[in-house]
């Protein structure tokens, strides 16, 4: 349970899903809510997407930080492999990994940590078990505080969902910057709907994907006032729930990192996958000082979105895996994978239960969701349509 204090923070931390400079901010809040001194975050890709994200809080200038970084960071090479066996939301204290504290006190990292910021002793957790990237969020303390209360620590375990999903967030607009300059813009680009919401719940921002989507009439839309129905289910209301839920984390009154909800349509094809999380943008990349929702709608009937390279590689599927993998996530039944492999539908339901263990998915929804996440669903330059 979020107390009042740290769902006042909620909106410092959001900020930074689309502003990147903001990052110190919103650590800034993450280590007020713990009750440490400062707080770091590093996260990477491993699967060759243009995102990194490696951050303190205000207190560390930048140029301390890649002097740490430079010189002093391999010293927590033996940490960092410890937390990544850790599964996600682990809080591991140094001494779980050094339980020599004077020999830890006095290592050159720490005696520099100690005398130019007055930070000693840390605490890590792994925010996210993807295997497509890495991260890590530490928080450091007082160099005058040579135990940690494991209790005070703890008290970051609630806004760990919330970090993990700016983070996710983020990198969505670290690719996007990265190909194209505006963030607006380039919203078209992603291959999936988009739809972005005012602090009322009504659609303000569609890229092109949504509108194709919302204008099947399949299940979803948008009714006069611009706000989701879904025909003959109550998703629509539920949506709109979701919607409502994001804006009140952003506005410190819930705690709703996301929701997933599956949309049933008349066509009787896959239902839409659709996922929503709050959003705030007080740099003005889509709308100065926005507090609302943005909603991920998935089509899996149309596979443009859908790459899963990097989700067989990640998760060790073979080459067989891998193509089931392909269909799966294009929409086709197991007898009609059977027939395009030339096996038996019984060779390849249990591939499918070796890909639903290998990537930890239970349903085809959840596995479409793990491919967007690994893979953002962004166009190149040029392959717009």
């Amino acid at each position: 349970m979020l107390t009042d204090r740290q769902a006042l923070l909620l909106p410092q931390i959001y900020d930074a899903a689309v502003a990147a400079e903001l990052w110190p901010r919103a650590l800034d809040a993450v280590a007020e809510a713990a009750q440490s001194k400062a707080a770091a975050l590093l996260a990477l890709d491993k699967i060759g997407q243009p995102f990194a994200i490696g951050e303190g809080s205000s207190c560390y200038n930048p140029e301390d930080l890649d002097y740490y970084r430079e010189n002093l960071i391999k010293y927590e090479a033996e940490a960092w492999s410890y937390i990544q066996a850790r599964p996600a939301g682990t809080i591991i204290f140094d001494v779980d990994i050094w339980p020599n504290t004077p020999e830890l006190e006095q290592r050159p990292d720490n005696q520099w940590m100690m005398k130019k910021w007055g930070v000693l002793r840390r605490a890590a957790v792994r925010l996210n078990d993807s295997p497509g990237w890495s991260d890590s969020l530490t928080l450091q303390y007082c160099s005058s505080m040579k135990d940690i209360p494991r209790e005070k620590a703890e008290l970051m375990r609630v806004l760990l969902p919330h970090v993990a999903k700016v983070v996710e967030l983020h990198r969505t607009f670290a690719i996007l910057r990265s190909r194209y300059r505006a963030v607006l813009n380039a919203l078209d680009h992603i291959s999936i709907g988009v739809c972005v919401t005012s602090a009322h719940g009504d659609v303000i921002i569609a890229n092109k994907e949504a509108d194709r989507i919302l204008r099947l009439g399949d299940g979803l839309s948008l009714g006069k006032d611009r706000r989701f129905l879904s025909a003959g289910s109550d998703a629509g209301a539920e949506i709109q729930r979701a919607i409502q839920q994001a804006i009140l984390t952003v506005n410190s009154q819930a705690n709703a990192p996301e929701t997933l909800i599956l949309v049933k349509r008349r066509s009787e094809v896959d239902p839409f996958l659709v996922e929503v999380a709050p959003l705030t943008d007080s740099v003005g990349e889509l709308d100065r000082n926005l507090r609302a929702a943005i909603v991920f709608i998935v089509d899996p009937d149309n596979p443009r979105p859908f790459s899963v390279s990097n989700v067989a590689r990640a998760f060790s599927l073979t080459e067989a895996e891998a193509s089931v993998c392909r269909y799966m996530v294009d929409g086709l039944t197991d007898a009609s994978i059977a027939m395009r492999r030339s096996v038996s539908v019984e060779t390849v339901r249990s591939q499918i239960k070796s890909i639903h263990r290998k990537t930890n998915t239970s349903r085809r929804a959840d596995l479409i969701r793990l491919t967007l996440s690994i893979t953002p669903p962004i166009e190149r330059l040029g392959e717009a349509g």
